[in-house]
């Protein structure tokens, strides 16, 4: 299986994100965040958009940040530090995390996936971070996308922790996918982002998946 992108799918179900194939599968979960409620600690943010499936939850821990008026977790002064925390009905083969933001930029080298399973605690590399960006007048649109295989280890929970790399991140939009068979999604092309069609490819970040 790879990736397909659903062009006409509605920005509520996707937040014009990539669109992997196993999502709806069997023994898959999918979330969509487009309007956050909380814009620091408990108890979070669950997903609010339409057809989200996932308990997932997102929490920003700086003091700082508060909640714009469309809606996004803003910080003018500080650096936003986020925790998606999840826990899935079915054993873990793959992660996909995607998130949009404006403005400044997050902290690439910053994510983190941590899980435990019977041998220990694990901290997981992605295989890959794909970056699309286009500009604004308030700054750089940026969509990112990380992949992960937890194929083997057996796990449930895990959480991903990341963070801004700078003050002024208007963080926008987050969309996760979990499933239980792992499946690599191909490197997209700019044909074929579907919802970021307008978005220019800038770069791609290449990460050696790994456990350590």
């Amino acid at each position: 299986m790879g990736l397909l992108v659903a062009a006409g799918m509605a920005e509520a179900s996707t937040n014009g994100f990539f669109v992997p194939s196993w999502r709806g599968s069997a023994n898959s979960e999918a979330g969509y965040w487009e309007n956050f409620s909380v814009a620091v600690g408990a108890p979070g943010n669950l997903p609010d958009r339409p057809g989200s499936t996932t308990g997932a939850v997102l929490t920003q821990t700086d003091s700082l940040g508060f909640l714009t008026g469309s809606l996004n977790i803003y910080n003018l002064d500080g650096i936003s530090q986020f925790t998606l925390t999840d826990s899935t009905p079915f054993t873990l083969g793959t992660v996909l995390l995607q998130t949009r933001t404006l403005g400044a930029e997050l902290d690439y080298n910053s994510i983190t996936f941590s899980c435990t399973d019977v041998n220990g605690t694990h901290t997981l590399a992605p295989l890959f971070r794909y970056e699309t960006d286009r500009g604004t007048l308030l700054g750089a649109s940026v969509s990112s996308a990380w992949q992960w295989d937890l194929t083997g280890l057996g796990v449930t929970d895990y959480t991903i922790t990341f963070a801004a790399a700078g003050p002024s991140l208007s963080f926008d939009a987050l969309t996760l996918d979990t499933a239980a068979v792992f499946s690599v999604v191909p490197e997209p092309t700019t044909a074929a982002l579907g919802g970021l069609g307008a978005l220019v490819l800038l770069a791609r970040k290449r990460f050696q998946g790994g456990r350590v």
